[in-house]
């Protein structure tokens, strides 16, 4: 009786650790809001986020000519790490988020100004 209930454990073991070994690494997520950015583009953004569980919050955004003009936003990854910013978008500003996942990333995550 006692073989029959290791083998199953056994196997189920080396399954899940096979499935953990052969994670595809994820490496780094960065966006850099932009004059250039339309709504659909942050549409586009939010879908393509919510598909890897991270969550993006826009809870203001103003546009100019159809262009990102100023953005108030949250960024939620899931993992504990999470932040907020908002700024009027300009040129000369780096506005958004990064989240490295190295293990041995300088720093982890950064939101708002990226310069």
């Amino acid at each position: 009786m006692k073989k029959t209930t290791l083998f199953p454990l056994l196997f189920l073991t080396v399954f899940v650790f096979g499935i953990l070994s052969f994670a595809p690494n994820k490496k780094v997520i960065a966006v850099v809001f932009n004059k250039e950015m339309t709504r659909q583009d942050l549409m586009s953004l939010q879908k393509n986020l919510k598909e890897k569980n991270i969550i993006l919050v826009f809870n203001k955004i103003k546009f100019s000519r159809n262009r990102l003009s100023y953005i108030d936003f949250s960024i939620d990854f899931g993992d504990g790490f999470s932040g907020a910013s908002k700024s009027e978008i300009t040129r000369s500003k780096e506005i958004g988020f990064i989240r490295d996942y190295n293990e041995n990333a300088d720093q982890p995550f950064v939101v708002g100004e990226l310069k």
